[in-house]
């Protein structure tokens, strides 16, 4: 049996491992965030870990940056698309490589050698970015010993980033606009899955995104997305894109339905931003059983249906009314001016999805985009990107990092327009899929 040289021995048995867990979960209450990877360093030992950094991504999803530690020399932030500690959270594996003495720690294994483990974390099915474990053992009880870690480290960083900004503060490469800051506090996850199915978006300018915003929300067999653009790149528009998504929250626990979203919106956007300021949109709701897809357009860009790696069509429909003029015409109406009104019970489509359908949301920004040329990135190629590389295996969050990447190099990072796009994949018939390549 090989030993450790603080005496903790490499066949670790589940009951030493059940009390670290359980240790740290303890000490986790009342933990100072910045505090996470020492806490870790210290209580993991027992594991046989020698060694602990935390990393986390930042909100375009192009670095992992460190958590502060009280390590004399912090490590440097790391490129995702070039490294092997990218590879790991790109593909939510675990990837190791063999290390020598520069990390500073002494005393390697057996065979002389110690080992560097970058380790997926996340909070649930969300990438929040990757742990760096030494380690003098890579066998697989081993492995399954820091993804555990892992696993709570990341609810860990989920649960306190609720009360304090030290993750936030690591995540940022620089300051958000005001209008970024509100509308990223108010959008839910960028990644969200169940055994039945997979719900991934991605949004840019990630700092000075304006009227942009997406929300979604599991209650029952009811999956509920939904995509907005707001009018403007300003502090109103983030307003606008915010009150949309309040609306959308408010009526959905109230019991309502999609057309109880579209008049809750239409009045609170009409009502306190007057008919100058709108905001498209597409509401959506998925029956995750029966693959039933209802939605209503609102002057909103229609989805696409890819089925089998191709678009089968756009889901193209009559639209409602932008947010905000809907019910503003409405309420003109109603006020006695003479004219006929507008049908306030906007029409609801439906479309039978088959196992396996994605549909894809998107906002004009994404397919308006202008290269220097003056050529827009355009539909074909958007659909083509996903598919590109769905084919390869590439799982939903990922490919949209990728195409997010290739939208802002399309128009050499200066993007006119704010570009949103959200995946769904319907999955009944593959509960144990994975979020892996």
């Amino acid at each position: 049996m090989t030993s450790h040289a603080d005496g903790a021995p490499a066949d670790i048995g589940d009951d030493v491992a059940g009390r670290v867990l359980a240790d740290l979960l303890a000490q986790a209450h009342l933990m100072a965030p910045a505090t996470l990877g020492d806490l870790l360093a210290e209580r993991a030992r027992p594991l046989g870990v020698r060694g602990v950094w935390i990393y986390l991504a930042d909100l375009q999803q192009r670095y992992i940056h460190p958590l502060p530690s009280s390590a004399a020399q912090s490590p440097p932030a790391l490129a995702i698309d070039s490294t092997l500690a990218g590879r790991a959270f790109q593909t939510i594996t675990i990837h190791h490589a063999t290390t020598g003495t520069d990390i500073g720690i002494d005393g390697a294994g057996a065979g002389g050698e110690l080992f560097r483990l970058w380790v997926p974390l996340a909070d649930g099915t969300e990438r929040l970015g990757v742990m760096q474990l030494i380690v003098d053992d890579v066998r697989e009880a081993m492995l399954d010993r820091c993804r555990a870690l892992a696993s709570l480290a990341g609810l860990i960083v989920a649960s306190k980033s609720v009360y304090s900004d030290t993750y936030a503060h690591v995540r940022r490469s620089r300051e958000l606009a005001l209008q970024a800051e509100m509308v990223w506090a108010f959008m839910a996850p960028q990644t969200f899955a169940t055994k039945q199915v997979i719900v991934a978006a991605a949004l840019e300018p990630a700092y000075e995104v304006g009227g942009d915003a997406f929300d979604y929300s599991l209650l029952g067999d009811r999956l509920h997305v939904s995509l907005f653009d707001a009018a403007g790149h300003d502090l109103a528009a983030g307003l606008i894109a915010s009150v949309a998504m309040a609306s959308c929250r408010n009526a959905r626990r109230s019991g309502g339905d999609l057309r109880a979203i579209v008049a809750r919106a239409d009045h609170a956007i009409a009502s306190q931003f007057g008919a100058s300021r709108f905001a498209t949109a597409l509401l959506c709701d998925l029956n995750i059983v029966t693959g039933e897809l209802t939605w209503i357009p609102c002057g909103h860009p229609p989805p696409l249906l890819i089925r089998d790696n191709k678009v089968v069509k756009e889901l193209l429909r009559d639209p409602y009314l932008p947010l905000g003029i809907a019910g503003h015409d409405v309420f003109s109406h109603s006020a006695g001016d003479g004219g006929d009104g507008l049908d306030s019970s906007p029409p609801v489509y439906s479309e039978q999805l088959q196992p396996g359908d994605r549909i894809l949301l998107y906002t004009d920004g994404v397919t308006e985009g202008r290269a220097a040329d003056g050529k827009q990135f355009g539909l074909e190629r958007l659909g083509d990107f996903v598919i590109r590389n769905s084919a390869t295996g590439m799982p939903a969050p990922e490919t949209l990092r990728r195409l997010n990447r290739a939208i802002v190099g399309y128009q050499h990072g200066r993007l006119s327009d704010d570009a949103t796009t959200v995946l769904v994949e319907w999955m009944p018939d593959d509960p144990q899929r994975q979020l892996t390549p």
